[in-house]
């Protein structure tokens, strides 16, 4: 194995170069938002992540988050946001929670990483029984990660301002090239 400067080998400079690659993709394709009475929350075909407003005095000792792999609560100064089973399981191991401050708002922002990550795994909602996105953000989002999809297999080029027509759902077309 040879080494690229600053790397250990090729193959971890190419993984680096993609998760740039993809990180460049989400500044430039956006977050699609759903919002809900405590925030919001937005997914990638990897991750969901969930936005709760809190107030500016909120520290993390205010906090209780409990991440399941099949549902999460959280609770700000002991109130409950919410407690409910979650659309889809989450591996638990590399889900966590920050207190993050931006535009003078101050939120508790959870990061669960999906279980099954592919484009065809669009949640509909954050919880089997709330918080469902509504059918334009819900079309928004599978736009996205049809164009997230197409990004990952084309690396070299930009997706980011694609539009999205004709049939897009479920992670768009499937090509099975024999």
């Amino acid at each position: 194995q040879r080494r690229v400067r600053g790397f250990q080998t090729f193959q971890h400079y190419f993984k680096q170069i993609n998760l740039r690659v993809f990180m460049d993709f989400e500044d430039k394709a956006g977050i699609v938002k759903s919002k809900t009475e405590w925030g919001s929350w937005y997914q990638s075909i990897d991750d969901v992540t969930v936005e709760v407003v809190v107030p500016t005095s909120t520290k993390g000792k205010d906090v209780s988050v409990k991440i399941l792999p099949s549902s999460v609560s959280c609770s700000v100064f002991k109130e409950t946001k919410f407690s409910e089973k979650l659309f889809a399981s989450i591996v638990t191991d590399e889900s966590t929670w920050t207190i993050e401050e931006e535009d003078g708002s101050r939120f508790v922002r959870i990061f669960l990483v999906k279980c099954i990550k592919t484009p065809q795994n669009c949640w509909k909602s954050l919880f089997v029984a709330s918080c469902s996105a509504d059918l334009l953000t819900l079309d928004t989002m599978q736009k996205r990660f049809l164009q997230e999809r197409y990004q990952r297999e084309n690396p070299g080029f930009d997706f980011s301002g694609a539009e999205v027509t004709g049939q897009y759902q479920d992670g768009g077309p499937q090509f099975n090239f024999q």
